[in-house]
């Protein structure tokens, strides 16, 4: 009795875990981790923002949704969340998940065709697997998409990318050990004046 119930509890997360291991040996490049973001590390990046000034709101490289969770618990119910992704399988996730919040809207193209402005822009996209030039034109466009006190909330798992968030932002962090492995989270505000 007692393993069935250990059993059912460990075995959508394992099953959740190996599809996450597939999804990057599939694509390294594009997906970033091994492990999915820890809730640590969610609810340390959702509670960096200003929810009570947030109407408009993009994620990018959205995943399977476990920082869009964290996001939909702290938006107010008038919010919008456009949720990026690139990966036709976790397209279809966040798509179920869109199902049941009219908030949320699944976009399935590159964070490079930003179009609407906002007040806040999370980010999960590993910038440095990012080619060079498509990595330059998503972070152009997020600084052009950025509304007046707006910010980019970017996590990393290095500090190896500051150089390159500096080009374009301002910014603070902070440090989750919480997570798998460790990351830095930024705090950027554009540069208003082309830097590049």
């Amino acid at each position: 009795m007692m393993l069935n119930v250990v059993l059912s509890t460990v075995q959508p997360w394992l099953k959740h875990q190996v599809g996450y291991v597939r999804q990057f040996i599939k694509s390294p490049r594009t997906f970033g981790s091994l492990a999915p973001s820890s809730p640590w590390l969610c609810n340390r990046m959702a509670g960096l923002a200003d929810w009570t000034q947030a109407t408009t709101v993009a994620e990018l490289g959205a995943g399977d949704g476990v920082l869009t969770r964290r996001l939909l618990d702290r938006m107010a119910p008038d919010t919008q969340l456009d949720a990026w992704e690139i990966q036709p399988e976790l397209v279809g996730q966040l798509r179920s998940l869109a199902e049941h919040d009219h908030r949320l809207q699944v976009i399935s193209r590159s964070a490079e065709r930003l179009e609407r402005h906002y007040d806040v822009i999370f980010s999960c996209l590993p910038l440095l697997s990012i080619p060079v030039i498509p990595r330059l034109r998503i972070l152009n466009r997020v600084r052009e998409r950025l509304n007046p006190g707006g910010v980019f909330i970017q996590f990393q798992y290095s500090p190896l990318s500051e150089k390159l968030l500096s080009r374009y932002f301002e910014w603070t962090r902070v440090y989750e050990v919480r997570n798998i492995p460790p990351a830095w989270i930024y705090v950027c505000t554009p540069h208003r004046k082309n830097t590049v």
